[in-house]
């Protein structure tokens, strides 16, 4: 990537200053920090001799460098941002120039593209700016394919992890399916068992209450006590005389003796 546009040299030139001058001095000075790479001095000193000539977009554009030096874009970038208002179309070509490289080395590729192409329109003879374009466009085209692929990852990722879910999801629901045949066959095994018993407990049942009944012995085997033996042979001497009567009414009439 081609260097930054510095204008550091130039600034007695550009902007007239005479000998003496306070803020030609302080560039001057400037200069020869940034030149040795002690850009924190020279940073205080552009800004000192701002105050002086707030106004100048020379002085803006080289704070805007020293702060491209330190790794400040951001801030180098508004400083540039306030050149683009100069009246020479020179300095706001560097300007778009030095944006340009701000924005490539935040890897804003596409604002860096759009600045080198302003440059360019601005100056068509810098080769920097050229150069710094066909980057720009190679690391543009670079970013936008690995965020193309980063969100056909993302997608795919996401479908993986929906096909996976919906996976677990089916297996979930196969294992309750079979696990509700599964109690239903049993809940079905356990009526048939308890049919199978129910005749078993009415024979038990039966069983029990037969063995509940007393036990009747036949006549001859059933014993007596002496008190109802000696009923027994009263009531049939009973009934023998009573035969005998009722044999002697039948049978037997007084005969009237023939005195």
């Amino acid at each position: 990537m081609g260097t930054l546009w510095v204008v550091l040299g130039i600034w007695l030139v550009v902007c007239g200053a005479t000998v003496g001058d306070p803020v030609a001095s302080k560039s001057a000075e400037a200069l020869e920090h940034y030149q040795r790479g002690e850009y924190d001095q020279a940073l205080q000193l552009y800004r000192d001799a701002l105050l002086d000539r707030p106004d100048a977009p020379e002085l803006h554009f080289n704070v805007g460098d020293a702060l491209f030096k330190r790794g400040e874009y951001d801030q180098a970038l508004r400083e540039f941002e306030r050149v683009l208002s100069a009246e020479e179309q020179k300095i706001q070509a560097q300007a778009h120039y030095n944006m340009g490289n701000s924005f490539f080395q935040q890897q804003a590729f596409e604002q860096a593209v759009a600045a080198y192409k302003q440059a360019l329109e601005l100056d068509a003879a810098d080769e920097d700016a050229k150069v710094n374009l066909e980057l720009a466009l190679e690391k543009l085209q670079e970013q936008q394919q690995q965020q193309e692929q980063q969100q056909e990852d993302s997608e795919q990722d996401q479908q993986d992890q929906e096909q996976q879910q919906g996976s677990e999801q089916n297996q979930q629901n196969q294992e309750q399916q079979q696990d509700s045949e599964q109690d239903q066959q049993d809940q079905e095994q356990q009526q048939q068992d308890a049919e199978q018993d129910q005749p078993d407990q009415q024979q038990q049942q039966q069983d029990s209450e037969q063995d509940q009944q007393p036990e009747e012995q036949p006549a001859e085997q059933q014993s007596i006590s002496p008190e109802e033996a000696q009923q027994l042979m009263d009531a049939l001497k009973n009934r023998e005389l009573e035969a005998q009567k009722r044999r002697f009414r039948a049978t037997g009439k007084a005969q009237a003796r023939d005195w």
